[in-house]
C-alpha cells in the first residue's frame, strides 16, 4: 500500500513545491519596486518589537526572491540591531534561506530552476560546482556579488549531500553576511560597499 501511495505523494509534493515557487516568483516580480532601502528600513523600524522577526523573514526571502537587495539586509540588521543581535538575525536567516533554496532546488528540477533564476545563472553555477565538488561552494559564498542564491538552488538540484552543503554555508556564506552586519553596525569597514548598497 505504501508503495502505491509513494509516487502519488511525490507528485503531490512536486506540484505543491511548483505552486509555491510560482507564487514566490510572482510576488517577487510584483514587489520589486517596493523593495528600496528607505522603504525597507522604515518598515522594519516601524514594526517595533516585531522588527527583528520581520528582518529575519526578509533575510530568508532575499535568498528565495531575487528583487530583494541581498547585500542590504545584513547591513540593515547590523545598523538597526547592533553587532550581536544583528549578526544572530543574519546568521539564522542565511542558514534558513540557503537550506530552503537547497531543498527547493532538489525538488523543483532543472526546467523550473532555469525559469526562476535564469539559464545563465544556472549554467554558471553548474559549471562551478559540477561533479559534486562541494568544497568549491565555500569560496563562491565568500565572494561578494557572486550568484550565491542560484548556487543554493543548483547545489540541491545536482545532488550535493545536505550535510556538506550545510557545512559550506556555515564556512562560506554565514561569515560573509556576518561581516556585512558588522559593517552595518560600524565595527568594520568594507570600502565602497556600503555606499554601493544604497
Amino acid at each position: 500500500m505504501s508503495r502505491e501511495q509513494s509516487p502519488r505523494f511525490r507528485w503531490t509534493y512536486a506540484i505543491a513545491m511548483a505552486a509555491i515557487v510560482a507564487v514566490l516568483v510572482w510576488i517577487g516580480i510584483q514587489a520589486a519596486p517596493v523593495f528600496t532601502r528607505p522603504r525597507l528600513e522604515a518598515f522594519v523600524r516601524g514594526a517595533g518589537p516585531w522588527g527583528p522577526f520581520i528582518l529575519l523573514g526578509l533575510q530568508i526571502a532575499q535568498i528565495l526572491v531575487a528583487p530583494i537587495p541581498g547585500v542590504f539586509m545584513p547591513l540593515l540588521a547590523g545598523a538597526l540591531y547592533g553587532p550581536l543581535v544583528g549578526v544572530l538575525i543574519v546568521s539564522a536567516g542565511t542558514v534558513l534561506g540557503s537550506c530552503a533554496a537547497f531543498a527547493i532546488g532538489g525538488r523543483a528540477g532543472l526546467p523550473l530552476l532555469k525559469r526562476w533564476v535564469g539559464e545563465e545563472n544556472v549554467a554558471k553555477a553548474q559549471g562551478i560546482v559540477g561533479g559534486k565538488r562541494w568544497i568549491a561552494l565555500v569560496p563562491i559564498f565568500l565572494v561578494p556579488f557572486s550568484p550565491s542564491d542560484a548556487i543554493c538552488f543548483v547545489a540541491g538540484m545536482i545532488g550535493i549531500k545536505p550535510d556538506r552543503f550545510f557545512l559550506a554555508v556555515l564556512i562560506g556564506r554565514v561569515p560573509k553576511d556576518c561581516a556585512l552586519a558588522l559593517a552595518g553596525a560600524g565595527l568594520i569597514r568594507l570600502g565602497g560597499l556600503l555606499s554601493a548598497s544604497g
